[in-house]
């Protein structure tokens, strides 16, 4: 299978449990989540080694806290640019969270569900 297969396939998988899991995470098609699952795959792969260097004093200053912040940029990013896909706020253990840390909690989940995708394909 060919790298850029297998990494759409882990988008689009890691979209689906995401979706499946977290009720703030919707599309309103399957359309939106191809569409999504290839915006998602091009701004981690071009945007953020982009962001990365532009950021890299601030990362650095930081202690690479600033990364996290880049991750939120990417997922609000995704969703600015599909119509389709939508995160709205959470509400995480009865604490309701702003648009940012709903941002931020989903790109962790994003993280740990891809991580977790790609160890079983290769």
């Amino acid at each position: 299978m060919g790298a850029f297969l297998r990494s759409f396939l882990s988008s689009t998988l890691t979209l689906i449990v995401l979706a499946w899991l977290v009720p703030a995470v919707q599309f309103s098609n399957w359309v939106a989540l191809a569409i999504a699952a290839l915006v998602l795959l091009f701004l981690q792969s071009i945007v953020k080694p982009i962001l990365k260097v532009l950021f890299l004093p601030v990362t650095f200053v930081t202690f690479g806290l600033f990364s996290i912040v880049i991750n939120v940029i990417i997922i609000w990013l995704a969703t600015f640019l599909v119509p389709g896909f939508v995160i709205r706020n959470l509400i995480l253990l009865g604490i309701p969270l702003n648009y940012f840390f709903s941002l931020l909690t989903i790109s962790t989940l994003i993280g740990f569900i891809q991580s977790f995708i790609r160890i079983f394909i290769k």
